[in-house]
């Protein structure tokens, strides 16, 4: 390794089955199609052990707390990727969850629905706050009233989206649609909506979030959010380099707001 390489280490916090979800596939590739851009070395870390590295680049603040607190101790350039707070004194690079879900909200409420439910992923991340708080302000701006019955909560798995769904199919007055904050617990609401006798988009609307690639099998052509995957590895790799070569004086903060709707066959229009 040259000695004016960057050398820059992503740190994605272990969870179980962390190299079979979307997120952690997603990051790793586009990350490192970027580094190869950039002519840096690329290291992949569940915890920050490695020495000698030019900066760091975090998949997500969640699980990833006391090595950032490090990394600010040590004053070491990094980046905290899928998060985005004006208020601290971070580096950090995400998407607009809040807008990005009340443009989904909008487009059900635009197709006829006024009976929305949701289901919601961890609060404890950020998205999963955000996300909430943009399918709120949907109904809020159409005058709709938020019955919190209509709220669930999954853990962004797809069985717990199953789960999410089976209390959502137990009220009395069944919703029209549904929200739900992550593709994969979208596919599981789905798959317990079909095994309760219902079709979609027939009974029930589905709208999801992130747009997996099963998101796009004839079985579920789920209308869904895109997120910019390949802009938040490109610009925050873009953005460490800057702060490493001191051309960018921290914090240095970036809000992507370039998420996309695919309509796809999930929704139906009343």
């Amino acid at each position: 390794m040259k000695k004016d390489r960057l050398f820059i280490s992503l740190i994605i916090p272990y969870y179980p089955n962390m190299f079979s979800t979307f997120y952690t596939l997603e990051i790793i590739k586009e990350v490192s199609q970027a580094a190869i851009k950039e002519d840096a070395d690329l290291l992949v870390e569940t915890n920050w052990r490695m020495s000698g590295i030019s900066g760091l680049l975090f998949a997500d603040m969640m699980g990833n707390e006391a090595a950032i607190k490090r990394a600010r101790r040590r004053k070491l350039p990094y980046i905290i990727l899928n998060y985005y707070d004006p208020k601290s004194k971070d580096n950090c690079i995400g998407i607009d969850n809040e807008k990005a879900a009340k443009e989904a909200v909008d487009y059900l409420i635009h197709a006829g629905h006024r009976c929305i439910a949701t289901i919601i992923g961890k609060l404890n991340a950020q998205a999963g706050i955000q996300r909430l708080e943009g399918f709120k302000k949907a109904l809020k701006a159409r005058k709709i009233d938020l019955d919190k019955r209509y709220v669930v909560s999954g853990d962004w798995t797809r069985e717990s989206g199953k789960e999410a769904m089976k209390k959502l199919l137990l009220l009395e007055k069944l919703p029209a649609a549904v929200f739900v904050a992550g593709d994969e617990m979208a596919l599981g609401a789905m798959e317990a909506t079909r095994e309760a006798g219902l079709s979609i988009p027939g009974d029930i609307s589905f709208v999801g979030f992130d747009n997996i690639p099963e998101s796009n099998s004839p079985a579920a052509s789920l209308t869904t959010v895109e997120q910019p995957f390949p802009d938040l590895a490109r610009l925050g790799l873009q953005y460490l380099k800057r702060i490493i070569k001191r051309q960018l004086k921290p914090p240095a903060k970036i809000l992507l707001d370039n998420t996309k709707l695919i309509k796809r066959k999930s929704v139906r229009k009343l």
